[in-house]
């Protein structure tokens, strides 16, 4: 008998040796630079106001911009992988300009918050913004809108299919990145680079309760040394599996409660844009899709063009928002 469990707990070790090994051994290469994701066809250097910060509920300060119009309509953006906040000011301004009052997060583990490239649990980036959403002065606002992109726009599709799905009213989806999906070019059109036996076998051992490894790095992306100095260049597995849809982006899109909207580029290099509506279509959603011509993947946050048409798309009922927004600015 005493053999015999010495022989099964000897086999036990070997087997959980094996995905130890994996993890190892595979680790994620740094891809070329993809220089389409840091120039663009829109505005460059666009004006940025003074970091500001909010207390999260586990204590630690976590960073964000404001840009402030009508107190009644709010946009939360959320950045897309690797760049913080800071990437989204093209698009900000030209929301603030149409008198709509954003918000931009540095979602943890990017830019000001916390510790770059790693969170402490997978779910934690929905309780922060769940914490920041509910602060006074945006939880009161009467018409609240979450808009991500990229990455950012498959967490807010987690975000929306989630538990916390109703603290908004609206969520828009730009350009999201719904990984295994028919509408994602391989390996994000050069953009990332996966160490996809490690995140297997980390998701493994998780299963077993074991999260030794969960910090280390799965996916890097194409970002220059230069670059990666200010920005994400990789992913620990815990933010990797939380910030995104990840391959149960399905059932995240099925649990989404709230109008919802997606729009993409029709020459995004990472994305197939007309492959979006016959998804929702097989999956049965009412999410509409509108392609707007001739923009990248990071025009849609970069271009002037791009911005008006979200606005249109969005909020196709609106009276004359440069003059609110001129209004709004006098009487301040």
């Amino acid at each position: 008998m005493v053999t015999l469990l010495v022989v099964v707990s000897g086999l036990i070790a070997a087997i959980a040796l094996v995905p130890v090994a994996i993890i190892a051994f595979d680790t994620p290469a740094s891809p070329p630079p993809m220089t389409s994701m840091t120039t663009s066809s829109g505005e460059s250097n666009p004006a940025l106001p003074a970091p500001l910060q909010f207390r999260a509920r586990d204590g630690v300060s976590l960073q964000y911009y404001a840009w402030p119009a009508r107190p009644d309509r709010v946009v939360i953006l959320v950045h897309g992988s690797a760049f913080p906040a800071s990437s989204m000011a093209v698009l900000a301004g030209q929301l603030r300009s149409a008198g709509i009052t954003v918000y931009a997060p540095d979602i943890r583990g990017h830019g000001g918050s916390g510790r770059r490239g790693d969170i402490d649990y997978i779910g934690q980036l929905e309780d922060d913004l769940a914490d920041f959403v509910t602060r006074p002065g945006v939880a009161g606002s009467s018409e609240t809108t979450l808009m991500g992109f990229s990455a950012g726009a498959g967490f807010t599709i987690r975000f929306a299919g989630g538990r916390y799905g109703e603290l908004f009213d609206r969520y828009v989806f730009l350009a999201p990145i719904l990984p295994g999906s028919p509408t994602l070019r391989p390996n994000a059109g050069g953009w990332t680079s996966v160490a996809g036996r490690r995140w297997a076998a980390t998701g493994l051992l998780n299963a077993w309760g074991i999260h030794w490894f969960d910090g280390l790095p799965v996916v890097s992306y194409a970002v220059s040394a230069e670059l990666a100095r200010w920005v994400t260049a990789s992913y620990s597995f815990r933010l990797a599996s939380n910030f995104g849809a990840g391959a149960g982006y399905e059932a995240w899109l099925r649990g989404i409660r709230r109008p919802a909207a997606i729009m993409v580029g029709s020459e995004d290099e990472q994305e197939i844009a007309d492959r979006f509506a016959p998804l929702m279509q097989r999956l049965g959603l009412d999410i509409p899709v509108t392609i707007v011509p001739n923009m990248k993947h990071a025009d849609m946050i970069n271009n002037r063009e791009a911005a008006q048409a979200i606005l249109r798309t969005i909020w196709p009922a609106q009276p004359d928002t440069a003059k609110e927004a001129a209004a709004h600015k006098a009487d301040q």
